[in-house]
């Protein structure tokens, strides 16, 4: 699940807590009966997200407590897998102490071997983790995007270097200016694959 941490920590620091917030929690439910060594760390960075988003939308009821929480979630984390949380820990004290700091103030980066995670940063397996959670987040609607990860993922098992499905999926991760055209013609490419299938599926169904 390392693709699902780095993935949230690059969607944090680039403000999209609720997609962080997703990413981290989504992960660590499909980890649960893994036994999966990580599941703590994301499950906390997920509370943190969600403190975070939900005091940056000014719904400040029991964030308090949940701040209190997941900063006794973090305090037993900082440094697994060098994903540095004493600044998160700080910052989600005074959370609890004064939640709308969250108006004035954006949270301290997360930082993985002392160095903030850029979404450019990110390998394509941990683009597909985040593309989901992160167009959701933005608005748009993530069944596409989640299909499009699906036949982009299938491309490259393909030995597909060049599917234009694995482009539209990293720019819509990537590229905040391009990202409403990726969308769009990545939705498109999904509907035409899509028929193309039942097209097949019909001929020898």
């Amino acid at each position: 699940m390392e693709d699902a941490l780095l993935a949230g920590v690059a969607a944090f620091d680039a403000g999209q807590y609720e997609a962080a917030s997703d990413v981290w929690s989504a992960s660590t439910s499909e980890a649960d009966a893994a036994g999966d060594s990580d599941a703590g760390l994301r499950a906390a960075l997920a509370d943190y997200a969600s403190v975070v988003a939900d005091g940056r939308a000014d719904n400040f009821d029991g964030l308090a407590d949940r701040a209190k929480h997941a900063r006794e979630s973090l305090a037993r984390l900082d440094g697994h897998r060098d994903v540095g949380v004493a600044a998160a820990r700080d910052f989600l004290a005074t959370v609890a102490a004064d939640p709308e700091v969250l108006e004035r103030r954006r949270p301290p980066h997360i930082t993985v071997d002392g160095e903030r995670v850029a979404r450019s940063d990110l390998d394509i397996s941990a683009v597909f983790a985040l593309a989901p959670a992160l167009a959701e987040a933005l608005g748009y609607d993530a069944e596409p995007v989640a299909q499009g990860v699906a036949y982009a993922r299938a491309d490259l098992e393909a030995g597909e270097e060049g599917s234009q499905f694995v482009t539209l999926v990293y720019d819509v991760v990537t590229d905040d200016e391009m990202r409403p055209v990726a969308y769009q013609r990545l939705t498109e490419r999904v509907e035409r694959r899509e028929a193309r299938e039942k097209d097949v599926e019909g001929l020898f169904g």
